[in-house]
């Protein structure tokens, strides 16, 4: 009778708290469907939310259930995109799509409330139509430095490759998302900054529940269980 009890634990070690995310598009350009077989994002993920500046008021999650968290978005030159992008990527991913629209502007502002996970990161990707321009993206306490380089790729319809910057001095090397990590609170409020030509903005972001440490140890548990049963029934 213990064998199938242990089992019982390490499955439900497996699934309790299962990682949230909500993914948001800038809407002008390649579409992602919002439904649960379309994927697409640095943590990869379905149900993307689209909207241009009018924002969002109940983002869905990564399952498809309603959230809570509402997003907001303003930028200076309104709507731009890059012409002839297309979707899914080659690989059946729609990554691409993700850097097909943006907000165009010198400076992009991109808020987000009702957050109830209780840690979490964001990943904030950026574009423009033209490569090599530089800017920045701050979540107002870190600030990641960055010059653009999603024109040429979205145009030869190759698959996404994404490129995260982790400078803050200035350097600004070639990437297209920045990952804000280990964030609380219920609202964040997300920021880019041309620094250079007019001409780049954000093209969307992913919201990433950080598994509680207990959570975590519970996994580990289940898993070594399951490991040491398995062994056993050898």
């Amino acid at each position: 009778m213990k064998k199938p009890i242990v089992m019982l634990l390490a499955a439900a070690a497996v699934t309790v708290h299962a990682q949230g995310i909500m993914s948001w598009k800038f809407n002008n350009g390649a579409a992602i469907p919002e439904n649960g077989t379309s994927f697409a994002g640095v943590d990869n993920a379905a149900y993307w939310n689209s909207s241009q500046t009018e924002g969002v008021a109940n983002l869905l999650a990564n399952d498809g259930s309603s959230s809570g968290v509402s997003l907001t978005f303003a930028d200076a030159y309104g709507a731009w995109g890059i012409g002839g992008a297309s979707a899914p990527d080659g690989n059946g991913l729609y990554n691409n799509a993700i850097f097909a629209g943006y907000g165009n502007g010198g400076q992009d502002t991109l808020g987000l409330s009702g957050i109830s996970f209780s840690q979490y990161n964001i990943i904030v990707y950026f574009s423009s139509d033209t490569d090599g321009r530089t800017g920045t993206v701050s979540d107002g306490a870190t600030t990641y430095d960055f010059t653009t380089m999603t024109r040429n790729m979205v145009n030869n319809d190759a698959n996404a490759i994404f490129t995260q910057t982790t400078d803050t001095i200035g350097a600004n090397p070639s990437a297209d998302y920045a990952v804000f990590s280990d964030l609380t609170g219920a609202s964040q409020t997300l920021t880019t900054i041309n620094t250079g030509a007019a001409g780049l903005g954000i093209s969307g972001m992913q919201i990433v529940e950080v598994p509680e440490p207990g959570t975590m140890a519970l996994a580990a548990l289940g898993g070594a269980s399951l490991l040491s049963w398995r062994r056993r029934s050898k």
